[in-house]
C-alpha cells in the first residue's frame, strides 16, 4: 500500500468513526482500534478530539501529547473536509457540454446545421472549434439554442470548452501549427456565404 493510497484508507476510517461515534466511549475506541489496528493511533488521537469537542470532561484511556493531537486534529479536518466535498461533487458536478455533444443531441453533424440555419459551414467550424472569439452575434445564438434544443447555460458551457480546447485545422508541414482567432464579423465576412446572407448574420434582433 502507498503512502497516499494509506492516507486515503486513514482518512476515510477517520470520517466513518466521527459519523457513527459523535462522542466514542471506551468500547468503541477499543473496537474501531481492533478493527483498524494500522490506525489505532489515529482513531485513538481523534476519539479525544471529538470528546474534547463535546466537552467531555471524561480522561481518555492513554494520554494523546499535544503534537499528536494537532496532527490528529489537522487530519480529521481534512478527512471530513474532503468526505464532504465528494459528497458534493456526486450531487453537483455536471460533465462538461460540447458543441459536439449538443449536435449528437438532437441528431445532426455541422453539415446539416449548416443547411437548417442557411448559415456557412465555415462559420460553425470556427465556433465549435475554439477558433472564433467571443462575443457571437446575437441572431446566430438564437438559432443554434432553438435548432439544438439547448439553453442559454449549455451554450456558454460549449463555448467555454471550445474556448479552452481549440482545434488547430489543418496545418502546413514547413509551419508550427498555431490557432489563428477571429472575430464573429471576420468569419462571417470571410465565409463562402452570399453577401445578403452575411448582412442577416451580421444584423441584430
Amino acid at each position: 500500500m502507498t503512502d497516499q493510497t494509506k492516507a486515503m484508507r486513514r482518512d476515510e476510517v477517520l470520517f466513518a468513526f466521527h459519523r457513527e461515534c459523535a462522542t466514542p466511549t471506551l468500547d468503541q475506541i477499543i473496537d474501531w482500534t481492533r478493527r483498524y489496528p494500522e490506525f489505532a493511533d489515529d482513531i485513538r488521537a481523534h476519539a479525544g478530539i471529538m470528546r474534547d469537542w463535546a466537552a467531555d470532561d471524561e480522561a481518555d484511556e492513554e494520554a494523546v501529547d499535544e503534537l499528536m493531537m494537532n496532527r490528529a486534529r489537522s487530519r480529521a479536518l481534512n478527512a471530513i473536509y474532503k468526505a464532504q466535498a465528494a459528497e458534493q461533487a456526486d450531487t453537483q458536478v455536471a460533465p462538461e457540454t460540447t458543441f459536439d455533444q449538443l449536435l449528437s443531441a438532437v441528431g445532426l453533424d455541422t453539415r446539416q446545421l449548416s443547411r437548417a440555419l442557411d448559415v456557412g459551414r465555415d462559420v460553425l467550424a470556427d465556433l465549435f472549434r475554439g477558433r472564433m472569439s467571443p462575443p457571437v452575434g446575437p441572431r446566430l445564438v438564437k438559432a443554434l439554442l432553438g435548432q439544438l434544443q439547448a439553453t442559454h447555460a449549455q451554450f456558454e458551457c460549449a463555448l467555454a470548452y471550445s474556448q479552452a480546447h481549440p482545434s488547430m485545422g489543418h496545418a502546413k508541414a514547413s509551419q508550427q501549427p498555431t490557432v489563428i482567432k477571429c472575430s464573429y464579423e471576420e468569419s462571417v465576412q470571410r465565409s463562402s456565404m452570399s453577401p445578403e446572407r452575411k448582412s442577416y448574420w451580421l444584423e441584430e434582433d
